[in-house]
């Protein structure tokens, strides 16, 4: 495992970060998979799609980390704030996880087409944010997207119905990219520097996992 720490503000920084590692990968012809993830990360995202806008993108394929289940286009989801952010990405194809049935039936097959993408792509990489409770994707601390064994999985919390990537997901990428922002997240930074911590309590611990991981952050 490759561990980068950048110390920046800027999104533009991961974001070219990121822009560039696709590019690199389409022009050597490679099918690359790329997650864009929803709340703190949002304008990362937004950013990247736009520096690939003038790319063309019919090898890359988009999908999110992880939703909050809902209709189609709720407001609370993902997907619905990243588009009204900015994200577009014309010519890629894009694979979405809400698709109007229900929850059971969107899990699975949320786990299906992940698999086939896997298959498929030469070149995965991902973008997620951290929270102050070590939470990345959709994986809360003690939830049962932890331990699960599935690609996807999905559970209920106060606020959300979550339905996000697992651990197992995360360690089959070939690339992360990490936006986290506030000094209430400095801890985890340095957790995730200096200590080895259950991923039940610390789930952003299955990063150090992927081969290259760069983490732009303010820690300092």
């Amino acid at each position: 495992m490759d561990l980068n720490i950048k110390t920046t503000t800027k999104v533009e920084d991961p974001a070219n970060f990121i822009a560039d590692s696709i590019i690199k990968g389409l022009s050597e012809g490679k099918k690359v998979l790329f997650f864009a993830t929803g709340g703190s990360s949002i304008a990362v995202a937004s950013k990247v799609a736009e520096l690939l806008a003038d790319k063309s993108l019919s090898n890359l394929t988009v999908m999110l980390t992880d939703e909050r289940y809902g209709p189609l286009k709720h407001e609370n989801s993902n997907w619905y704030r990243l588009v009204k952010n900015g994200f577009n990405v014309p010519g890629a194809i894009f694979v979405p996880i809400l698709i109007g049935e229900g929850i059971i039936s969107t899990t699975q097959k949320f786990n299906i087409v992940l698999d086939q993408q896997f298959k498929i792509a030469d070149y995965k990489i991902g973008l997620f944010g951290i929270g102050k409770d070590g939470h990345t994707a959709g994986i809360l601390p003690g939830s049962v997207a932890v331990e699960s064994q599935d690609l996807a999985a999905s559970y209920d919390t106060p606020i959300f119905v979550r339905i996000t990537i697992t651990p197992r997901t995360i360690e089959k990428l070939d690339e992360a990219v990490v936006w986290m922002q506030g000094e209430e997240k400095w801890g985890v930074v340095k957790d995730l520097v200096e200590n080895d911590i259950e991923i039940i309590k610390q789930p952003a611990q299955i990063l150090k996992k992927v081969p290259l991981l760069t983490i732009f952050t303010d820690y300092n």
